[in-house]
């Protein structure tokens, strides 16, 4: 049984669906107006789950949707 997504997450979510790009959590963040930490730990936790693609790039956590996933956004 797949677990159940949290609302934050289905935020993030439809954020990333809409880019081509990888955003920092940051800018998720701004765009779904909650705390970027908040954003963080559950980026974390959708990429486990392989519902987002994260690699960290210098310093910076750079996030996408994964694309299997988006055909079902």
């Amino acid at each position: 049984m797949e677990k159940k997504l949290h609302p934050i997450d289905r935020d993030i979510i439809r954020s990333l669906a809409g880019l081509k790009l990888a955003v920092t959590p940051s800018k998720i963040a701004k765009t779904i107006n909650v705390h970027p930490t908040t954003v963080q730990s559950h980026i974390k936790e959708l990429a486990k789950r392989g519902i987002a693609d994260c690699v960290e790039k210098g310093n910076r956590l750079m996030c996408k949707i994964n694309p299997k996933w988006k055909k079902r956004v």
